[in-house]
């Protein structure tokens, strides 16, 4: 009796609807906990007329629909108090949607000078051969300041004899003009202007915003722990959202029951900013490197797996013949694959990952020594591209991002698994981008990703990111179809920026764009 009650309970929980997640992660600087997420649901869940018919009521008071209403409730997965869940009522498609934060600016207290400082001179002093051509003039800048303000500052610091013996008393007209004693005077006043100047703008600027990126990419010892820190607790989320418990695959028994993933949700988005982008992607690395093995080894799921073999199909038929990937059909067999993966009992739930002004885009100034490093890097899977990195496999005479285990198969089409930096194949990559103009104007921290992280073969680079330039939105040559805003890094959720008469749609053109890659009716 028992049994039945478990099983008749497994099963209700099997065929209960099922939601999906959205986790948003922030950039960088002292954020507070919950306003990014508040703000970002405000756009895409709130202020979406698309998402629920007006004719429903609100489901608050009862009257007629203004907006979409959303909840704050306590949840034990974040494991914080500082931190809620966002939920909503169900879309027009019958799908509640939950709105998580993977907070982490918290980890990143403590930042110094000596944190700050290694990163930056390996910044400046590099050769410019290394430097990206997006980010020359940006490094140049850079250089020019520092090499001001070291002028300024020695300057300050010169020898004041004059003052020196007027206060002494031993002033004589001679040496103690009134011009003489102007600059005597002016030298460290300068100085004090200087280095409050200057220290005003290393504590409340450069330590509180680039302190973090210096913290997070440069893996020294210094740094090493924080970084593991905020992987471990990103990973943990990402985890428990998912369901996953340990589980080791190679015991599974023939015949033995495989484990049911216990969670709510069939689907996760991630969605992440600025530096939030390289956390979410070092995430995503290391939770699917944990999980590319929980498959059932069942004899009835291991033989169907046709949407892995089409887009590994689409893929060796692009590097043998065409040289280019078809971005839409890759990414509509990713979603067939994602689906086929959760079907054969992987835990990976994660169907898109969203970067909105990722610096990603310097990934060989940021990740790697220099793009041959960068390129080293993606090869050996150190740094997971899309589509993955391909392995050779005899049998097939094919280069596959998939694996078979055990060497008594002699037929290589046999079922197959991902190998630990394959989750590109599955989870489709939008990139959301404002291009820089003059510096200032645009996001110089931003720009496009699919050539930085293609499959890069010796005779073919195939692009599986899609790239979405905003603010402005631009025309099919890639050139702008308005005006540049200043500094468009923190606007990529914001209703209010427009970019001129071009942008004349009901709703802005990059907001339209960033609810359609988070694409919550899932279409």
């Amino acid at each position: 009796m028992a049994q039945e009650k478990e099983t008749a309970k497994s099963s209700t929980k099997a065929t209960a609807k099922k939601k999906q997640a959205v986790v948003v992660i922030h950039g960088m600087g002292e954020q507070v906990p919950m306003d990014t997420l508040r703000s970002f649901v405000d756009t895409t869940w709130v202020t979406d007329e698309n998402l629920i018919p007006r004719s429903r009521v609100d489901s608050n008071n009862g009257q007629q629909r203004v907006e979409n209403p959303v909840w704050s409730k306590p949840d034990r997965r974040n494991r914080s108090f500082e931190l809620h869940r966002i939920t909503t009522e169900e879309a027009k498609n019958g799908v509640r949607t939950d709105f998580y934060e993977f907070y982490w600016a918290h980890l990143m207290q403590g930042t110094t000078w000596e944190h700050f400082k290694i990163w930056f001179v390996d910044l400046l002093w590099r050769s410019p051969k290394r430097v990206p051509k997006d980010v020359f003039k940006a490094w140049i800048a850079l250089w020019i300041i520092t090499v001001l303000i070291g002028i300024v500052m020695a300057v300050s610091l010169l020898p004041v004899d004059d003052l020196r013996q007027c206060l002494a008393g031993e002033c004589d007209d001679a040496g103690c003009s009134a011009s003489s004693l102007c600059w005597t005077w002016i030298g460290p006043v300068l100085g004090v202007i200087v280095s409050l100047v200057a220290g005003t703008f290393v504590n409340v600027f450069l330590l509180k915003y680039f302190g973090d990126v210096a913290r997070y990419v440069k893996a020294n010892p210094l740094n090493v722990a924080r970084r593991q820190e905020i992987r471990e607790k990103g990973v943990e989320l990402l985890e428990t959202l998912m369901g996953v418990r340990d589980f080791d695959p190679s015991t599974q028994k023939k015949g033995a029951p495989y484990p049911n993933w216990d969670t709510e949700y069939d689907r996760i988005i991630v969605v992440s900013h600025s530096l939030g982008t390289i956390v979410a992607y070092d995430i995503l690395k290391a939770s699917f490197a944990r999980v590319n093995r929980y498959l059932n080894r069942s004899g009835q799921a291991r033989k169907k797996q046709p949407a892995r073999d089409e887009l590994e199909k689409l893929i060796q038929d692009a590097i043998e013949n065409s040289g280019s990937l078809d971005l839409e059909e890759y990414r509509r067999l990713q979603n067939l694959a994602w689906k086929e993966l959760k079907e054969n009992g992987s835990p990976w739930l994660v169907s898109d990952f969203i970067t909105l002004g990722s610096p990603l885009t310097h990934a060989e100034f940021l990740l790697a020594h220099d793009n041959d490093d960068m390129r080293s890097q993606q090869e050996k899977r150190i740094l997971p591209t899309c589509p993955p990195a391909l392995e050779w496999d005899p049998k097939t005479k094919h280069q596959h991002f998939t694996y078979q285990v055990g060497a008594n198969f002699s037929n290589g089409a046999y079922f197959r698994y991902p190998h630990h930096a394959a989750h590109f194949a599955f989870t489709r990559w939008t990139n959301i981008y404002s291009k820089s103009e003059r510096i200032l104007w645009g996001d110089i921290i931003s720009g496009p990703l699919a050539d930085h992280f293609d499959l890069s073969t010796p005779v073919a680079r195939l692009q599986g990111i899609l790239d979405i330039p905003v603010l402005p939105e631009q025309d099919i040559e890639g050139k702008p179809k308005g005006s540049v805003p200043f500094f468009t890094h923190t606007k990529y959720w914001n209703m209010d920026v427009r970019t001129g008469p071009n942008d004349n749609w009901a709703v802005p053109y990059h907001i339209h764009k960033l609810r359609e890659a988070i694409n919550l009716l899932d279409k």
